[in-house]
């Protein structure tokens, strides 16, 4: 009887230490810096800026990834209510992003099959159009290994861009 107590413990807490585990390469959370003193409350247009392949970086972007990931934060934006225009002149508010991979590995090292993955952080600034100075600032950090063009990659992306945009405009007390 006792033993079988403690087996379904076990049970139990091995089920609950692997769902742990697959949560946490999932959990998507990124860190938000803004400026608190910044009025946020007339922002309803948001054009999204051209990516500057001004360093090794942004150089190696492909133009199928500035798409994905202009179309996921054009997306993220629509769904909260924003309204995303081509142009400047008609912006609240500029929103320009950069994506750095810092590692690209293989999960198995001894396995050249195995699948790859990677390290990367994207950064999106919110910029205020007059002075020009990022307002906002969400630093998103993931290890990924998902195919870009599968399904998963599209729900990965729509998931992170969400993520990302969800507390912006931030609630700041007057």
């Amino acid at each position: 009887m006792q033993v079988i107590k403690y087996s379904r413990w076990l049970t139990l807490g091995a089920a609950l230490l692997l769902q742990a585990c697959a949560n946490v390469n999932t959990a998507i959370t990124p860190t938000i810096e803004y400026d608190r003193n910044y009025d946020f409350s007339n922002v309803k247009k948001i054009a999204i800026q051209p990516i500057a392949r001004d360093t090794i970086a942004t150089m190696l972007i492909t133009d199928r990834q500035i798409s994905r990931i202009d179309t996921a934060l054009t997306e993220a934006l629509l769904l909260r209510g924003f309204e995303v225009v081509s142009d400047n002149a008609e912006a609240d508010m500029f929103l320009s992003w950069r994506y750095i991979t810092s590692e690209s590995s293989r999960l198995s090292p001894f396995d050249p099959a195995a699948p790859e993955y990677i390290i990367g952080t994207l950064y999106v600034n919110m910029i205020d159009p007059i002075v020009l100075q990022p307002k906002w600032r969400a630093i998103f950090k993931a290890h990924m290994h998902i195919q870009p063009e599968s399904a998963e990659g599209v729900v990965f992306r729509e998931k992170a861009a969400r993520a990302i945009l969800a507390d912006f405009p931030p609630d700041v007390a007057p």
